[in-house]
């Protein structure tokens, strides 16, 4: 028998291939076998180049055993195969499955019968069993009694597993339909005819590791006839007949199957190579990316590197973050990217959300607007000026504050507005009508998959036609463009279902799973030079360097997605690979990888917990085993000072026990006098300092702009403005008559709420039942609050107050609006009307001396770091003594007292100052104390070093969190 030829894995598999297949006489009679398509170009450029190849001659046949084996079908087939749409095998699956639910007895039968959306993931992961069934060669076994193994559905389905496989691969045959796992069956059923169709011909099976059971039967045979020569890529002492490396536990157990022996070809030796690992550690990816980066920078040629990448979601950072080391030299990229994770597939998901979120009137909800003209591609449409940037952001300011749901088709842009002076309206509304109607319009008469594949091919060929230069630009972009042209639009309007109408949860779910299965596969080019590869790409390549990145166990070997069907414990009972095969696969490719290298440098990070429930992140176990042999060698555990094990660290600092203080810069010292000076200050604006300094400095003196945007749940200072405006035009005729106010009739004042709230934006913004809540909670309250009223004559109604605070030698404007004054026996009193929240001073506050005292003494000669904080501790809120002062000044007239009117409750008053004071004491706060404490929260302010944040309970709702950096507390 023909033995196993075994090429030294220290050695480059690919040079030593070429150096075979030059050698024979006819490399035309020849076909190369590879496990995949990619090593057909780097043998190809070989034997362009190697000098012992005839010319002119024919290359060799070279390609991957998927596709001799649907080449085989095709040549040996009567009728030419067609491979079955991913969808048509899910329906058809699901046809057998409801036929199975008439036998009596089973637990399908039991079972709710399942239409086609729930029955989708199901049906895609059967389909996925039936041919890993078939690519194995084996007939599956009914497992019974798999309740409380897998779900109940599952253990239904595993009960006729059986019936199933039968029905579905004869009803595929039935219909002219192939898949891989059919191609298997068909080709290894006609085995003496696959003999004829190669009759002189040698075929090298290069590079397999874990056959599967239709290659080892196909190979098998062939290679008992002489026809096959394998050739693998392992440790040499699988030929020495000494105990081989582990990770060649498959081509082990292969020459046991075979009774076969492996050797070395002539003139073939092992290369004296032992590759130098150095280890890196850090405590998240941008910290290996940081060690890469430092790294890199240190070799003096790139040429022949890899950056392997076990997580394929690490491609994009690695790409913006790797450094210039040559820069005539570009990272070629040569693995799959997962569609779903692209740009172009969230635009399609926020038009399927758009379609899912709209309205019973067809309006479209506001949040999907702004995702959707957010998104970059429609904003880089037309010409260079892109002119839609402009357009959309306009718009986005309009939608963010208006209503909930909004008539796209119906927005004209404002063309007099500023920011669109270098607009060509011209050119922009028709670009603006058709991104519109291409990602709207259209998709609201989708009824089956033909339409959203037709749809879809408008999406691609707006931004195709609209956008050519992006893609000329952008090119891992365009790749996915392209992906999503020829392979998903494809598949949505090729399978029988297609013209079928189809409800919109189902479309949608079938277009969903479809984006998720998709990957976007990139190839080399050139095949020299920096390469960034996955694990599964490096298969029979030679790197002299690499740098391989999240060496975790997450990633090495890693672990395969669950599966609720046939779960991994459950697979050995029908005889198909598990995850010891899986591990087995995956440390060959990192072993065989690292033997043919000069150096590499692993990098992974340990002890990082991702989420609440995932593990912490340990490194890999092939990284374990390198650094225990490198230990055991040693005798003694590695440190950074040996050079091999490096961790990655910044320099640090102590850490900060909150969000920073704003230093008070000349800049900003100048900004505040002129606010001062100028704006002056009001009682609502000397409450924000007192209770948090930085978030005044935000709010007066940064020039930072809020985004306007709409409450989902209304917003809560427009409906305190409604509820002001209709108590004052209640009370407006009542201004100078003294009379009874808790005698008035309720009747106009909750007509008049009704009336304006009915006609309100945030009525209309608002959902029905928080609409129909608010509506009842205000007449409520507003006639709790009129039966409130005590006698009084009222003074005025949202009162202008000015006055004018001299400090220090300036001369501060002081400004307030009260909104209500009234007489009663005992003097002037101040209301101000409250429909949130509110509190009052601390009753110790007007008692206590020391604080008084301290307050009397600062000055510029005079530090207290701490009077700020205890002045907001003990007075809560500045409001209602500010007023007190503001009227004295204003009025000639000291008020007796002030007070909360809590509308959020029952209307009634809370007074500052207690009932049992005398009118001595009540002077001494109305105009000593309420002065004292608005000239030192002045003065504290103009002599403050920093702004200083106060985290509390106001930072759930301040609109500066972010850039505080503050935490806001969680609702207990």
């Amino acid at each position: 028998m023909i033995p196993l030829t075994l090429i030294p894995w220290q050695n480059d598999f690919m040079a030593a291939l070429a150096d075979m297949v030059a050698a024979t006489e006819n490399p035309a009679e020849m076909v190369v076998l590879f496990p995949h398509n990619r090593p057909r170009r780097h043998l190809k450029g070989l034997l362009a180049t190697h000098p012992d190849m005839p010319r002119p001659a024919f290359m060799p046949r070279m390609t991957s055993i998927a596709d001799f084996m649907a080449d085989l079908h095709r040549t040996l087939a009567e009728v030419v195969p067609v491979r079955a749409n991913q969808l048509d095998l899910i329906e058809e699956l699901h046809t057998i499955v409801r036929e199975l639910r008439s036998d009596r007895g089973s637990l399908l039968s039991r079972l709710p019968d399942l239409e086609r959306e729930p029955f989708l993931p199901w049906g895609a992961l059967l389909a996925g069993l039936m041919d890993d069934l078939l690519r194995q060669d084996l007939e599956p076994q009914d497992l019974a009694y798999m309740e409380g193994e897998v779900p109940p559905y599952a253990a239904a389905l595993l009960e006729q597993l059986r019936a199933i496989h039968g029905a579905y691969v004869s009803r595929l045959e039935a219909r002219g339909w192939t898949t891989p796992g059919l191609t298997a069956r068909f080709v290894l059923g006609r085995l003496d005819e696959v003999a004829g169709a190669l009759e002189g011909k040698t075929v090298l099976a290069a590079g397999f590791y874990a056959l599967s059971g239709a290659e080892d039967r196909l190979f098998r045979f062939l290679w008992e006839r002489g026809t096959l020569v394998p050739v693998i890529h392992s440790d040499p002492a699988l030929a020495d007949n000494d105990t081989p490396h582990w990770a060649t536990a498959e081509h082990s157990a292969w020459m046991r199957r075979w009774r076969v022996r492996a050797e070395l070809p002539a003139g073939v030796t092992p290369e004296p190579r032992a590759p130098a690992i150095r280890f890196c550690e850090g405590y998240d990816r941008h910290s290996q990316l940081a060690g890469l980066g430092h790294d890199m920078r240190g070799c003096d040629s790139l040429d022949g590197t890899a950056v392997v990448l076990p997580d394929e979601g690490a491609l994009l950072p690695v790409l913006h973050l790797l450094p210039k080391v040559d820069p005539k030299l570009e990272p070629n990229i040569s693995m799959g990217y997962p569609l779903a994770r692209t740009s172009l597939a969230r635009l399609v998901e926020t038009l399927l959300e758009l379609q899912e979120n709209r309205n019973a009137g067809g309006a479209y909800h506001r949040k999907d607007m702004i995702a959707l003209i957010r998104h970059p591609y429609l904003r880089l449409l037309g010409p260079e000026t892109k002119p839609l940037r402009a357009v959309f952001h306009q718009w986005e300011a309009i939608i963010r504050h208006g209503e909930r749901f909004i008539d796209p088709l119906a927005h004209e842009p404002d063309w007099d507005d500023p920011a669109l002076a270098d607009v060509d309206p011209a050119t922009a509304l028709p670009l603006l009508r058709e991104v519109l109607d291409c990602c709207l319009t259209r998709f609201e008469t989708v009824g089956s998959l033909t339409d959203l594949g037709d749809r879809l091919s408008g999406l691609a060929e707006l931004l195709h036609a609209r956008g050519e230069r992006l893609w000329h630009t952008y090119l891992l972009d365009a790749e996915c463009l392209f992906r999503l042209t020829n392979s998903v639009i494809p598949q949505l309007k090729g399978a029988e279902i297609s013209p079928e109408p189809l409800e919109r949860p189902v479309r949608h779910a079938i277009l969903r799973r479809l984006l998720q299965s998709e990957r976007v596969s990139f190839e080399p080019d050139p095949l020299s030079g920096l390469q960034v590869l996955g694990v599964l790409e490096t298969r029979l390549l030679h790197f002299r360097r690499l740098f391989v990145l999240d060496a975790v166990e997450d990633r090495l070997p890693g672990a395969n997605p669950p599966d609720p069907l046939l779960p991994d414990p459950l697979r050995r009972l029908l005889a198909l690979p598990d995850s010891r095969e899986r591990d087995n696969v995956s440390g060959y490719n990192f072993y065989r990888l690292l033997m043919g290298a000069d150096e590499a440098v692993i990098y992974y990070q340990s002890g990082i917990q991702p989420g609440e429930f995932d593990p912490k992140a340990v490194r890999s176990r092939f990284v374990e085993q390198l650094l225990w042999e490198r230990e055991r060698a040693q005798g003694r555990l590695l440190d950074a000072k040996d050079g091999v094990l490096r961790f990655v660290t910044f320099p640090t600092s102590s850490l900060p026990s909150g969000p920073p203080s704003i230093p008070v810069t000349d800049r900003i010292h100048d900004a505040l006098m002129e606010r001062l000076t100028k704006k002056g200050l009001s009682p609502s604006g000397l409450d924000l300092y007192m209770n948090c300094p930085k978030r005044f400095f935000y709010q007066y003196l940064s020039g930072l702009r809020l985004v306007e945007t709409m409450d989902e749940e209304g917003d809560r200072s427009e409906f305190g403005s409604l509820v002001h405006d209709v108590l004052r035009d209640f009370l407006a005729p009542r201004i100078g008559v003294g009379q009874d106010l808790g005698a008035l009739d309720p009747a106009p004042l909750l007509a008049s709420f009704s009336e304006r709230f009915r006609a309100s934006d945030l009525h209309a913004s608002l959902p029905l039942d928080a609409r129909m809540g608010l509506m009842e909670a205000g007449r409520y309250r507003l006639e709790r609050f009129v039966a409130a009223q005590k006698p009084a004559t009222l003074l005025g109604l949202e009162q202008e107050l000015k006055a004018v605070l001299t400090l220090d030698g300036l001369d501060i404007p002081l400004r307030g609006r009260i909104d209500r004054v009234e007489r009663r026996e005992e003097g002037v009193i101040i209301l101000d009307y409250k429909t949130g929240g509110a509190v009052l001073p601390m009753a110790k506050f007007w008692s206590d001396l020391l604080l008084h005292e301290r307050m009397a003494e600062f000055g510029p000669d005079v530090a207290d770091p701490d009077l700020l904080t205890d002045l907001a501790r003990a007075v809560r809120s500045v409001q209602l003594p500010a007023y007190l002062h503001l009227y004295a000044e204003d009025q000639k007239e000291a008020p007796v007292d002030a007070g909360l009117v809590m509308l959020k409750d029952d209307g009634r008053e809370n007074l500052l100052l207690p009932a049992k004071w005398s009118e001595e004491d009540r002077e001494e706060a109305v105009e000593v104390l309420s002065p004292l404490l608005v000239r030192t929260l002045v003065r504290h302010m103009m002599q403050a070093s920093r702004f200083d944040p106060q985290p509390g309970d106001r930072c759930k709702w301040c609109d500066f969190t972010k850039p505080c950096g503050v935490t806001p507390p969680k609702d207990k």
